[in-house]
């Protein structure tokens, strides 16, 4: 440990000298000031940039010990408007050309990293992660720096990951008669495939039809990844890792397409679930009730919850459960799926090392396990799992018990294309405008017109 901290001291003075001012005792004080962007959009995600200021606060007592005259300054935005908004901002920063409009650290999902790595946009961040391996890096979970590498680069750091899963009005089933140890059974029935979609169905018309709730099952109304959980659930692919190009699994993709059209036939999920805004999702299913089953629901929902909707913790505990998206079929799998979030560092960045030190005092142990406590996130390090806050933190050790059937998106250029077009063949269908054989094909002449060799068709 010492000898790790006298490198990592040692990399903190010969930064200052870089940046042109070191330790010269009698020299006027430098500010260098980093600028970042950062997202939730959920609120509770805050960390994501006060964890950059706390890091910039470490580093300037570290610098202010050493008699060092240069300090630095985080000039950091918390982005909580929509993801769309979000990468719009990024991109127009980007196409400008201007380098002073572009910050040097930007903190999105692991999908942009291709399209933007592609463009130019990114630096490689080798160079800094082999740098403080050692001291920090080797001992992130191994499977996250999948998630940041393209072409045998890695573009970013992971900052967080989350599991994606089912959320279930535990008070209901009770209404329905369960009793307490078969609520509780309910997510081991799941991952042992005893319990399917079919039967997620059929416990939500239970409850409209015993009256509990009004709507039986709520899906997010925005796009996202969420929905190639039903694809895996169908025991389908929708990434070739031998081949690295995309896959239309055609008979998979129609089974999920016939999920989502048997939803609203049966009165179960409402038409124009695409059209509701989040708050009303969260509130059918966490605050009221109204809502029996969410299913594509985010862990981190439940400190919204908390922190938006003013619902007590011991509530959710007492009245909603969580598990894995059921298999659709004998052939699909239960699963999860995580999108990590990274940060990375700009090209256009005059400050990289700085950047790239900032980012590595940022993952520290202390810090992210705020992130995953207030943000209801996942860690990202393995001795995290050991850190007495964040073990001793009831709801995030549950949720880790999912990670085993953890699935990803592909770090692709065409997966987020990918995801939206999938999003929109599902609105087609519950909107009554599709079937889905004619959103199927529709989706396949979309991604063939796209994605042209990156795809392959099954």
């Amino acid at each position: 440990m010492k000898r790790r901290f006298n490198q990592l001291f040692a990399t903190i003075l010969t930064l200052a000298l870089v940046v042109g001012v070191g330790a010269m005792v009698h020299a006027q004080e430098q500010v260098v000031t980093i600028r970042a962007w950062t997202v939730g959009p959920d609120t509770p995600a805050y960390y994501r940039a006060e964890n950059l200021q706390l890091a910039a606060e470490r580093l300037n007592r570290i610098l202010a010990d050493a008699g060092a005259s240069v300090r630095v300054d985080v000039d950091v935005d918390f982005w909580t408007e929509s993801w769309d908004s979000y990468r719009r901002r990024v991109i127009l920063a980007f196409e400008s050309g201007d380098p002073d409009a572009v910050p040097d650290i930007i903190n999105s999902s692991h999908l942009d990293i291709p399209v933007w790595a592609e463009a130019g946009w990114l630096a490689p961040m080798d160079e800094y992660i082999e740098r403080y391996w050692d001291m920090v890096y080797q001992d992130f979970f191994p499977h996250l720096w999948d998630s940041v590498t393209l072409d045998g680069k890695r573009y970013g750091v992971p900052q967080d990951i989350e599991v994606r899963m089912v959320f279930y009005r535990k008070d209901h089933l009770a209404a329905l008669g369960w009793t307490q140890e078969e609520i509780e059974d309910l997510p081991r029935r799941i991952r042992d495939k005893e319990f399917l979609l079919d039967d997620l169905i059929d416990v939500a018309r239970q409850m409209q039809e015993a009256g509990l709730v009004e709507w039986g099952i709520l899906h997010r109304p925005t796009a996202g990844p969420d929905f190639f959980q039903f694809i895996a659930a169908y025991g389908g692919e929708y990434f070739d890792p031998e081949t690295g190009k995309l896959v239309l699994d055609r008979e998979a993709v129609l089974r999920t397409l016939e999920f989502f059209q048997r939803l609203v036939e049966e009165g179960i999920t409402p038409r124009g679930m695409t059209s509701w805004p989040w708050p009303s999702v969260h509130r059918a299913i966490a605050i009221d009730g109204s809502a029996g089953i969410q299913i594509t629901g985010g862990m981190w929902n439940w400190r919204e919850w908390q922190r938006d909707f003013s619902q007590p913790e011991e509530d959710l505990f007492a009245d909603i459960g969580f598990a894995l998206i059921p298999a659709g079929n004998a052939a699909g799998r239960p699963n999860q799926l995580g999108q990590p979030q990274a940060y990375m560092i700009t090209s256009a960045s005059k400050n990289k090392d700085l950047a790239g030190l900032l980012i590595t005092l940022a993952s520290a142990v202390d810090l992210n396990t705020n992130h995953a406590i207030e943000g209801a996130k996942l860690a990202i390090r393995q001795s995290q799992t050991a850190f007495a806050p964040f073990a001793e933190a009831e709801f995030l050790s549950q949720a880790a018990a999912l990670l085993p059937q953890q699935i990803f998106l592909p770090v692709h250029p065409g997966s987020g294309f990918y995801s939206t077009a999938l999003y929109e063949a599902i609105s087609g269908v519950e909107a009554g405008m599709l079937t889905p054989e004619v959103a199927l094909q529709q989706l396949e002449q979309r991604l063939k017109a796209q994605l042209g060799d990156d795809l392959v068709v099954r």
